[in-house]
């Protein structure tokens, strides 16, 4: 059995880069992925399941050619689309504290969705908004990262990867105990800048309460295994604050590309057989050991990964 799926099917997140390149066809080597990727699907051998930064970024563009690649994409998913971050994180830590074992639909849900030219304005009034406020929210961090050089030896660098994750966890664990002992979940406003959103962490304990029904025995619970184990046994907190430890360290300049990137891989990473992404995003990746954390294979869009990407499609069974 594959990771997540019961039929034995591989699991393959797809990037907007592969997406592009399946239906233009550039070269042979695209032409022979797209037939594979088919013809392995036609006979229940893998699916690509939809993500939302997909449906955010493919309606940027013009609206014929969004949809042409909204379809496409679409026939490969076999109706799946990885949940959302709350949700998914929410599922993850319900099943971890309720000893629950994971299924396909912990990390997917089906449709059906709503055709992207019926929400192609919506979309893209959400990405202005998105676009705004991720800008507004790096722009001091890049400031300061500007004026500093992020060398420093690799002991040092992993130990300060693992401070600010601990400072991550830190705030989790101070939010969490303050709402068991005032026995309330009120959702903070986060300012960024001219938008205000709801405050991820308190996000989640609601939709721990409310969603899964969580009583403040499983809330307890909760709060020991992040004092205990922090985010190691929840893939999608582990992932998403260990990219963002890394940037920091790394003194990486930031853009809103990058935060789709990092929302990409928060989702799929650790549930896909197969991973998609740009080159320097696969080296943070395996530079951080998610990889092999996880059991993933990390392809970008170079000669030599879509060669070895081909060979996979033509040997699978």
């Amino acid at each position: 059995m594959k990771k997540i799926d019961p039929q034995n099917k591989t699991c393959i997140y797809l990037d907007q880069f592969v997406v592009s390149n399946l239906i233009d066809q550039t070269n042979d080597t695209w032409k022979e992925i797209r037939n594979m990727l088919e013809f392995n699907f036609s006979i229940n051998l893998l699916y690509c399941p939809l993500s939302h930064q997909h449906i955010l970024e493919t309606a940027k563009k013009e609206i014929n050619n969004a949809v042409i690649h909204d379809e496409y994409f679409r026939k490969l998913s076999d109706n799946y689309i990885f949940k959302n971050e709350i949700f998914l994180t929410s599922q993850l830590i319900s099943s971890l504290i309720r000893g629950n074992r994971h299924t396909i639909n912990t990390y997917l849900e089906t449709g059906p969705f709503k055709n992207l030219n019926e929400c192609y304005s919506q979309i893209n009034d959400v990405n202005k908004v998105f676009n705004e406020s991720i800008n507004y929210h790096i722009l001091s961090q890049n400031a300061i990262r500007k004026i500093t050089d992020g060398k420093a030896e690799k002991k040092i660098e992993n130990k300060f990867i693992e401070v600010i994750k601990n400072l991550e966890i830190e705030n989790f664990i101070e939010r969490l105990d303050f709402c068991i002992t005032e026995k309330q979940i009120y959702i903070r406003p986060d300012n960024y800048g001219i938008h205000e959103f709801p405050n991820w962490i308190d996000q989640l304990l609601f939709q721990l309460a409310h969603r899964h029904s969580f009583k403040e025995i499983h809330f307890k619970q909760f709060l020991n295994e992040l004092k205990i184990n922090g985010f190691n046994r929840i893939p999608t907190l582990n992932i998403r604050f260990s990219l963002g430890a890394y940037l920091t360290v790394k003194h990486k300049q930031e853009n809103v590309s990058d935060h789709i990137d990092i929302m990409r891989i928060t989702n799929g990473l650790f549930s896909s057989d197969i991973f998609f992404t740009d080159k320097k995003r696969k080296f943070e990746i395996i530079d951080l050991g998610l990889d092999k954390l996880y059991n993933t294979k990390i392809y970008c869009g170079v000669e030599k990964d879509l060669l070895d990407f081909n060979c996979y499609l033509q040997d699978l069974k």
